[in-house]
């Protein structure tokens, strides 16, 4: 079985590969290692859409994987979750896609450009692979933008529009890539912090980083259970 890891940066997966074994350097953004019979590539997109896009893409035209794992830190919309804890993603929004009206920001399908319906969107949503089980995380809905918020209107904004529960800036792009080139993709986040009037000394990082590299390697351990 082959697996391809999709992460936006160095630092979220740094301490899940110190658990692998380093096969190869294939290019400087797309690792390979082994772990439990199972051969994985780490891609490192860098952060946001457009990277992602690019990266996922191209990796994708030119390698062959079973399942693609996009995983990261993310910001929690809800005081529901606990930071450190573990979401799998399974809907995604660009939340920054359209255009500024007056008062207002209107998405690309509530202006007309783009019908919302239209592949792979389903009323403006794009929806993670069916996972059949593996993942056993709390089920969240997601937004994906360019920006990380921190200012007390653009979060009221970002409320008032959207009824996600995390903030990502690369999810919704992994979602598109995938569901065009027919790959099956799963999100798995970690929430850091909650969307807020930026202040880092109330993130926890380290504890985002620990479970969820111990979240991952218990999704690897599963993919290696023969299925009668």
């Amino acid at each position: 079985m082959k697996i391809l890891i999709v992460a936006a940066t160095w630092m979220e997966v740094k301490l899940l590969v110190d658990e692998f074994k380093a096969m190869n350097e294939k290019s400087h953004v797309l690792k390979s290692y082994e772990y439990a019979g199972i051969n994985i590539d780490i891609l490192i997109t860098g952060i946001g859409t457009t990277f992602t896009t690019f990266h996922l893409t191209d990796t994708l035209k030119e390698n062959s994987y079973k399942l693609v794992l996009n995983v990261g830190i993310a910001g929690s919309l809800t005081r529901a979750l606990e930071i450190g804890e573990i979401v799998n993603v399974i809907s995604e929004e660009f939340a920054d896609l359209g255009i500024e009206v007056k008062d207002e920001f209107l998405t690309l399908f509530e202006t007309g450009f783009m019908d919302s319906n239209e592949f792979p969107f389903e009323q403006g949503i794009i929806k993670a692979s069916n996972n059949n089980g593996l993942l056993k995380f709390k089920k969240v809905r997601g937004i994906t933008t360019n920006k990380s918020h921190g200012r007390d209107s653009s979060i009221a904004e970002i409320h008032q529009k959207f009824s996600a529960h995390i903030e990502s800036m690369e999810g919704a792009a992994a979602f598109y890539v995938c569901n065009w080139l027919g790959v099956s993709c799963c999100q798995i986040r970690a929430i850091s912090n909650y969307v807020e009037p930026r202040d880092s000394s109330k993130w926890n990082i380290p504890l985002a980083l620990e479970n969820l590299k111990e979240s991952i390697l218990g999704v690897l351990k599963k993919l290696t259970v023969p299925v009668n």
